[in-house]
């Protein structure tokens, strides 16, 4: 269950690196010919602000048509940010905040790992209750 959980929470940064990989295919892989020099030269990740104004335009202008320069000028700045590390970054709070809600014993992943079983002579039965008797059905 935790395994998925942080897949999950890690999806994010695999789409920014996908779409990372996927401008360095187009760009640079054209020929085919791959090197490991050609990937420490040419690769880089792609910021939040890269994004949005590749692919939104219209929403980045009435964004900044809109927005205070004070303000304008933050959001700016988080802009720079790369997408893979922000992905990153995302799937790193929420896992510290889950460890501590464990360390405290009051977060979604409390019991798990543990196993609570009471040791008996005879195996657990699929129906409630500690002894299973025969079902008694009446007519009406």
């Amino acid at each position: 269950m935790r395994a998925a959980i942080i897949f999950l929470l890690l999806i994010p940064a695999f789409i920014a690196l996908g779409h990372d990989f996927y401008l360095f295919y187009n760009e640079h892989m054209n020929p085919g010919i791959f090197s490991i020099d050609l990937l420490m030269e040419k690769f880089k990740f792609s910021a939040l602000g890269f994004i949005w104004t590749t692919y939104e335009v219209e929403s980045y202008r009435s964004v900044v048509a809109g927005t205070a320069p004070e303000t304008w000028a933050i959001i700016d700045n988080i802009l720079t940010w790369k997408a893979f590390y922000v992905g990153l970054g995302f799937a790193g709070i929420f896992i510290i905040l889950f460890l501590f809600l464990k360390l405290f014993g009051i977060g979604p992943f409390v019991n798990q790992g543990r196993i609570n079983r009471k040791q008996k002579d005879t195996p657990e039965s699929f129906r409630a209750g500690a002894k299973s008797k025969k079902m008694q059905y009446t007519r009406k």
